[in-house]
């Protein structure tokens, strides 16, 4: 099971399993696949992605190399800004950042059979004037063996990025004032994980995926599961509509593949994925604004609401009109500072013109 900790040691049981993805093992998976499908490789940096006289695209490489294709998809990550085009004038990128460490210990404060999803409780009791005090951060915990365990202190999301320097210095800090004492230290981890952000122009003629797609959860920071899920559905589109749109004019082709373009982003991106977008940045941009404390009482509140809302909420399973229902259970059930926080967010951010007006586009 998976539980979370919020300001006392009333544990929050989440009720599914949970699992850490092994980077290497993902690696030579989708390697094997690759391979076993005939997909070529050439190692050389992308420097821009053209147009083509014939409706093709260009890819310019470094060393005089381009390469001439149908459609070009970047998935070069978050940083893809040369590549592609962005929608303008959307929310700034906010940052989750987290440290962590697999570590062999004498015993741990923690059940061997329960992961530890999220533990807000205070165990410094810190000076609120120090520099770690300005970011509100969580203690995660995946145990291996009963002391085997991965110890990751995690900053959900700030503006500026929490330094790693002090979120090292944090988790130390609370393993210390937990009894923790480290016997061996297997790997570290450095986590930076762009959140939020504009997404792409769905009328451009390159296709993106991942995190070059803004496809990474701006509430959450996950990736890994919708990108391998939506992954067979997203190449399956793009595949029906290249057999479809094939013609050998080549003025009807560059419209063909332009037409083309526009359909594959209307299947990662319809406009329901965009409402339900609106409202998770929505959600980001009160989250960075929120104390230690503030944080506290947001996270109590939503784990008071239904089980279905917050479970789906976490396992992005509510549609856009779920999360409405979602957002007003949570205010009616919200302490009056949490309620008054949530109307001057609304009226108040950009974030919150955005959802409204993203929810009432009709397609």
């Amino acid at each position: 099971d998976t539980v979370v900790y919020i300001d006392d040691d009333n544990p929050v049981f989440i009720g599914r399993p949970y699992g850490r993805v092994s980077r290497h093992l993902l690696h030579e998976e989708l390697v094997k696949r690759c391979f076993e499908s005939g997909v070529s490789y050439l190692s050389a940096k992308v420097e821009r992605i053209m147009e083509g006289q014939d409706g093709h695209s260009l890819v310019a490489c470094e060393r005089d190399i381009t390469i001439p294709c149908r459609l070009a998809t970047v998935a070069s990550g978050a940083a893809s800004g040369k590549l592609l085009q962005y929608e303008v004038g959307g929310p700034r990128v906010c940052v989750q950042t987290a440290y962590g460490v697999e570590v062999e210990v004498e015993s741990s404060p923690y059940d061997p059979n329960i992961m530890v999803f999220m533990d807000y409780r205070d165990y410094s009791k810190q000076n609120f004037n120090s520099p770690e005090a300005k970011y509100p951060t969580f203690l995660y915990a995946m145990p291996m063996s009963p002391t085997r365990i991965f110890f990751e202190e995690t900053c959900l999301a700030s503006i500026d990025a929490m330094p790693f320097d002090l979120l090292k210095k944090k988790l130390m800090a609370r393993l210390q004032n937990m009894g923790v004492r480290i016997i061996r230290t297997y790997e570290e981890e450095w986590s930076y994980i762009p959140v939020g952000g504009s997404l792409p122009n769905t009328e451009q003629r390159n296709l993106a995926f991942g995190a070059a797609a803004s496809m990474v959860h701006p509430a959450t920071g996950y990736s890994v599961v919708r990108s391998l899920s939506e992954a067979p559905k997203y190449a399956s589109a793009i595949a029906n509509i290249i057999k479809r749109g094939s013609s050998k004019n080549a003025i009807l082709l560059q419209k063909n593949f332009q037409n083309i373009s526009m359909q594959a982003w209307n299947t990662l991106w319809p406009q329901e994925r965009k409402r339900q977008r609106s409202f998770f940045l929505f959600g980001l941009a009160l989250i960075v604004q929120l104390d230690i404390e503030s944080t506290r009482t947001f996270f109590r509140t939503f784990f008071q609401l239904p089980k279905w809302m917050w479970e789906g909420f976490l396992g992005s399973n509510l549609s856009s009109a779920d999360l409405i229902l979602f957002a007003f259970h949570m205010f009616f059930i919200a302490p009056n500072d949490l309620r008054m926080c949530l109307i001057r967010h609304l009226l108040s951010d950009p974030t919150g013109a955005t959802m409204l007006r993203t929810y009432m586009t009709i397609t």
